[in-house]
């Protein structure tokens, strides 16, 4: 996490993918974002608990936690989080899902990283130089 003295927006990143994870990291330097990446929901739930976030970006399937699961212990908890999905999963139940549980935007992988990019902005509202 970020110190006191950074005031980039703060991004948690939760996806089993470690090579998605990865390419996170770099756009998220590119934006000059700061990025905490896990692998874990249960640790998710416990980094959220403890540190401020200005965007929750997740998967939906991983091994321990649906990324669902997780969404909905955040929005009781923290509430109006903006929260971006990631997954190689379409379905209409996912995007009834998501819908319910107010996340801003979902992606389809693959998809062109631009438009995560401009989805990323808009709800940090920063400009992309």
């Amino acid at each position: 996490m970020g110190n006191d003295s950074d005031d980039r927006p703060h991004i948690l990143l939760v996806d089993d993918e470690l090579n998605w994870a990865y390419v996170m990291k770099e756009i998220a330097e590119l934006l000059n974002l700061n990025i905490t990446i896990t692998t874990d929901p249960r640790e998710a739930n416990r980094l959220l608990s403890v540190g401020e976030y200005d965007l929750l970006i997740t998967d939906i399937r991983m091994p321990e936690e649906s990324g669902f699961d997780l969404i909905r212990k955040v929005r009781r908890r923290i509430g109006d989080i903006p929260i971006i999905v990631v997954t190689a999963y379409d379905t209409d139940k996912l995007h009834t899902q998501a819908k319910a549980l107010n996340v801003q935007k979902v992606f389809i992988k693959p998809f062109q990283i631009q438009e995560l990019e401009n989805a990323m902005a808009r709800l940090l509202n920063i400009e992309l130089t």
